[in-house]
């Protein structure tokens, strides 16, 4: 859902920047909302209801950073409700525009308005001037060998062997592909192509010993954020654009020369779990699950604190926030966060008279982190939250940062998952 804006000047002209939950994005309800419009409804309550002062008429939403789709909106400080024009051409809803994308890489989607030109193999003079070559005609002979006209048998033809093969539900079917296929669709799923080799790398380690724990223990991997997120040909087609051969080939390449391994721990692969960004150390699994994992501890990340995600405030609406934790009032001294654990992370917090746990009260609030200051201002309660994701495991932009530093891909999978064995 909504969670947040942002006002940006560009050329002179103000820009609405919404950013929708994470675990919205690419969600089917969102795509639908956007075709149907239903989005200039939620974008006007939220100014409204905000009181926020826009002049611009653009709009963009963004997901985890990604651009989705782009709106106009009319005269919002003359109007009740504001008349929004969406603009979803297929070409231009599924551009992404990462924002750490390497300047020299230009998307230009194409207009689905331009005509397709396809050139002729052969020039339509040299078609007309040439003279086609007629074969001599051979007759029949009048008994011809049974073995000349037989219709061949084809039941010995087997279909072709699918290497490594893995099987996925996308919607509830059951499609099966090779497994070194399927990583290559959940590393440019899950991981900005843009990043570094070994970052993709490293992603693809990942993703590869997610997906065989996942059915080794007998479990059905989908094609989405309940397991991994998988893209096919097609959707990622739609989703790089005109940059798709470049982005596709420099994934593949990170696949193919990570093929076959795997983390293991005590010879048992390992829970793969990663996360977007940290606030500058990972999490512990016990501080988020509640169990051990003596691979999955709290390690320095330093690298998150200068990516786009680091940071990020919210301004959530006071009445809904009362209606939430069923009370009738909320002053600032009702608010008081008690304890934080080793890595920053909010242990407990205190709502009136109510105890709540760090995790549960981001999940109840839908905030993408757990390190978060809180306060009220104007009507709102603020929400101020560094990192994004659970912060277990690796951090994808973490290890972006320490890929751009010189580290290799095996280099970053042993420090954020210690004890731990790069094998096939």
């Amino acid at each position: 859902m909504l969670e947040s804006i942002q006002i940006k000047q560009e050329n002179g002209e103000e820009v609405l920047y919404c950013y929708i939950s994470y675990h919205y994005e690419f969600s089917k309800e969102f795509f639908e909302n956007i075709k149907t419009g239903k989005w200039k409804d939620q974008i006007v309550d939220w100014l409204f209801k905000n009181k926020i002062n826009f002049h611009g008429k653009k709009v963009v939403i963004l997901a985890s950073g990604i651009v989705i789709a782009s709106l106009l909106l009319g005269d919002y400080q003359s109007t009740n409700k504001m008349d929004a024009n969406i603009y979803t051409s297929p070409a231009m809803t599924h551009v992404v525009t990462d924002t750490e994308w390497p300047n020299d890489i230009e998307v230009k989607p194409v207009s689905p308005s331009e005509p397709l030109k396809i050139p002729e193999e052969t020039p339509q003079e040299e078609l007309s001037s040439s003279k086609p070559e007629i074969p001599s005609f051979t007759p029949m002979p009048e008994e011809m060998p049974e073995s000349s006209y037989k219709v061949p048998d084809t039941s010995s033809i087997e279909e072709p062997v699918i290497i490594n093969p893995i099987t996925i539900y996308r919607s509830g079917i059951p499609v099966t592909l090779s497994l070194e296929d399927y990583v290559v669709g959940v590393v440019a799923a899950e991981m900005p192509a843009s990043f570094s080799s070994a970052a993709l790398q490293a992603q693809a380690v990942l993703a590869r010993t997610y997906a065989l724990k996942y059915v080794e223990e007998g479990k059905q991997l989908t094609d989405t954020v309940d397991t991994q997120v998988y893209y096919d040909e097609d959707q990622l087609r739609n989703m790089w654009g005109t940059s798709f051969e470049v982005y596709y080939q420099k994934v593949k390449d990170a696949v193919q020369s990570t093929e076959g391994e795997v983390l293991r721990y005590n010879g048992n692969y390992i829970d793969a779990v990663y996360h977007s960004t940290s606030n500058g150390k990972t999490e512990a699994a016990r501080n988020v699950w509640g169990y051990e994992v003596p691979y999955l501890q709290s390690v320095d990340s330093n690298y998150d604190i200068n990516t786009t995600f680091y940071l990020k405030t919210e301004y959530k609406d006071m009445n809904q926030i009362l209606q939430l934790f069923g009370i009738t009032d909320l002053q600032e001294g009702d608010i008081e966060i008690l304890s934080r654990n080793e890595s920053g992370r909010v242990s407990e917090v205190r709502i009136q008279n109510q105890i709540y746990q760090g995790v549960d009260l981001r999940h109840l609030l839908n905030l993408s982190s757990a390190d978060f200051d809180l306060s009220i201002a104007d009507g709102n309660l603020v929400i101020t939250t560094r990192g994004w994701g659970h912060g277990v495991g690796m951090s994808q932009y973490g290890a972006n940062g320490m890929a751009n530093a010189g580290y290799s891909y095996d280099q970053i999978l042993s420090h954020y998952y210690p004890g731990t064995n790069l094998t096939h």
